[in-house]
């Protein structure tokens, strides 16, 4: 088959990942939003499975995945803390490696239940094929300092060697921690990007993953392969082609079951702002 990049195939991933292993595509990343099991409607079951399903098909999702990428790809999957253990131990299993687990944070969203604690937060873990060697983008993902005033002077400690060291700080602003903190798209500010997606994440957050996870060419533009397994409404074709008008070079596919989202996502892609 030939695949065309910078669209999203119609049907289920569980068919179309073989069939790209077949055809030996490779991904510098993974990055989805697969369903989480939570019982919401995408127009289908598949988030509604038993523990035993919901094990037994993702490791064979993760096993594809893992061969789809390229020798210093990664793997960026979304979860919730209800099921995100099994995903993790998935991974281990596969002789994936661990970088870290992230936390989405988000304080606008709204409890239904006064029985525990408001959830504020969804994890999203990030492996590499690779042990030596993997993407991370760190400056481009840099986040401003909660005081100006420590960029003013610089501050000395001493290293293992009991030299006095210089430390000043990045005028790009601090590293990025493991929580990333954007809002969801809750409320009249966010109408315009809002669909009828039951869990479309914010185009902020995704846009931020891609610019930390994607390789750059020697010019510093990215210049990636992006796979999409679970595309949803489309904000990772989105986010990558809003980043392709700033003159970057992603190449990126999205598969979706449901071809009302797919026409949702193309709906969106056309949109020129």
């Amino acid at each position: 088959m030939d695949w065309d990049y910078n669209r999203t195939y119609v049907g289920n991933s569980d068919d179309i990942l073989p069939k790209m292993l077949e055809d030996e595509l490779k991904f510098d990343l993974i990055l989805t939003d697969p369903p989480y099991n939570l019982k919401k409607d995408f127009g289908n079951d598949s988030d509604n499975l038993s523990i035993s399903e919901f094990i037994e098909i993702n490791k064979k999702r993760l096993s594809i995945c893992k061969d789809l990428l390229n020798k210093n790809g990664s793997i960026v999957w979304f979860g919730i803390h209800h099921y995100i253990c099994f995903i993790q131990c998935i991974m281990y299993e596969l002789g994936l490696f661990y970088r870290r687990m992230n936390i989405w944070r988000y304080e606008n969203g709204f409890s239904r239940s006064k029985k525990v604690p408001q959830a504020q937060y969804e994890p999203f873990l990030w492996f590499s094929k690779s042990d030596k060697k993997w993407t991370y983008n760190v400056d481009d993902v840099r986040v401003p300092y909660k005081s100006q005033e420590r960029l003013k002077n610089p501050v000395y400690y001493k290293n293992s060697k009991g030299e006095t060291i210089e430390w000043r700080p990045n005028p790009l602003g601090a590293m990025r921690s493991d929580i990333w903190e954007f809002p969801t798209l809750a409320g009249k500010i966010f109408k315009n990007e809002r669909t009828e997606h039951p869990t479309q994440k914010p185009e902020s957050l995704i846009k931020e993953l891609i610019k930390a996870f994607c390789p750059k060419n020697e010019e510093g533009f990215y210049d990636g392969i992006i796979l999409d397994p679970f595309h949803g409404s489309g904000t990772l074709g989105v986010c990558c082609e809003k980043l392709n008008r700033e003159g970057h070079n992603i190449k990126w596919i999205g598969i979706e079951l449901e071809e009302k989202w797919v026409e949702i996502s193309e709906e969106r892609i056309a949109k020129k702002n």
